[in-house]
């Protein structure tokens, strides 16, 4: 073999290794053990059509979901029953949610950012309302997650499915977590483009080891009165604590 060939094979090896490196130093890459990135800001709202102040909220929502794009900010709006204050979107699921959440002091309108460790109660005005939930995103957008998720979704007539993949970033295993899928609707009108459909039941995880994929499959069917092209869904990772649930990381299914 002539010298410059042997050079020429010699570069080629070097090249595949440095290639090798930069995949390995990727900070997405769940097999780098210093893999990390940004948690997405999941915005929980609960409210109620004709309760006092919950308007306020509502169109404090809608301005706060269009100066953040859903790569940094996913939000639900949660209708929740009331004897007192009648509302035709109200869902059962999102009452259960909500006893999670608020384990304490309920009252809406109330909205929780990344679990009930960050909560912004009451809306004395709409401009009063967005400067809280701005200030609430501001402290929750800089944190780091060492979970990822990619997720899809498939509507076929009046059923749903969805295809999740998770995976630990970072150095470290983690212990007693769930994943679960929160589909909602835009109603096209103001204060409605977020209204939650369905709360599927979260898949429980004992624990997951650092570089560790796990993978989950939900179904569920969708009202008759659901525009199905209007349908969005929203996957989570989440953890039980004591003051409720931490939201570790979020995603929209495509």
């Amino acid at each position: 073999m002539s010298s410059r060939s042997q050079k020429f094979i010699l570069g080629f090896f070097l090249l595949l290794c440095a290639c090798g490196e930069l995949e390995r130093s990727n900070p997405l890459d769940p097999q780098n053990p210093r893999s990390e990135r940004r948690r997405i800001v999941f915005v929980e709202a609960f409210v109620n059509d004709t309760a006092p102040f919950s308007s306020f909220a509502m169109i404090a929502l809608d301005s706060l979901a269009a100066a953040f794009p859903q790569e940094q900010v996913i939000i639900v709006e949660h209708h929740l029953p009331s004897a007192q204050y009648p509302d035709a979107q109200a869902l059962s699921e999102s009452a259960d949610r909500y006893k999670i959440l608020a384990n304490a002091g309920p009252a809406v309108p109330d909205v929780f950012f990344n679990g009930s460790g960050t909560r912004a109660q009451g809306a004395s005005s709409t401009s009063n309302a967005l400067l809280r939930y701005r200030s609430a995103v501001g402290a929750e957008i800089d944190k780091i997650a060492h979970f990822t998720i990619e997720a899809r979704k498939r509507i076929a007539a009046a059923s749903l499915d969805i295809e999740v993949t998770i995976a630990r970033l970072g150095s470290s295993a983690f212990s007693q977590f769930a994943v679960l899928a929160i589909v909602w609707e835009d109603l096209k009108m103001a204060g409605h483009h977020h209204v939650v459909r369905k709360i599927l039941p979260p898949e429980n995880f004992s624990g997951i080891q650092a570089g560790e994929k796990k993978s989950v499959h939900m179904m569920t069917s969708l009202s008759g009165t659901v525009n199905t092209g209007q349908i969005q869904v929203a996957v989570i990772i989440e953890q039980a604590t004591g003051l409720g649930r931490e939201v570790l990381q979020a995603t929209l299914a495509e």
